[in-house]
């Protein structure tokens, strides 16, 4: 019973239908960073290039945002980027988005919403 009411709790606390604030998907987001991005891109995001690009200062990371969540997402052809968009939910993905498009050097200012992720999937 423990197991399915944390289970239960850590569902609601990641409801995408709810909008997040951007310090809320920050918070979020560098936990999924830690977790999936991390052993590639470096916790100081400087990556490991060329296998391994700096998402520090990138142009990817501070372009259009559809663009960053696309190769999030699918993936990149003929090279080491996974697809992640099978891996991660929508709250996953659009927090990690939105931690490397304000992390670092980086400050967009902007923010993805899951919404705004689970209308991609589509």
């Amino acid at each position: 019973w423990v197991g399915e009411r944390k289970k239960a709790l850590a569902a609601a606390a990641d409801d995408p239908a709810k909008t997040w604030t951007l310090d809320q998907l920050k918070s979020r987001g560098e936990k999924v960073y830690a977790a999936n991005c991390v052993a590639c891109h470096q916790a100081s995001g400087k990556g490991t290039p060329p296998a391994f690009p700096a998402l520090d200062g990138s142009k990817l990371v501070n372009g259009p945002k559809q663009a960053q969540l696309d190769i999030v997402m699918n993936g990149k052809p003929n090279t080491p980027m996974a697809a992640f968009g099978k891996q991660l939910s929508d709250v996953e993905l659009a927090a990690v988005v939105t931690f490397t498009r304000n992390n670092w050097g980086n400050k967009t200012g902007d923010q993805v919403q899951p919404a705004e992720v689970k209308a991609l999937r589509k």
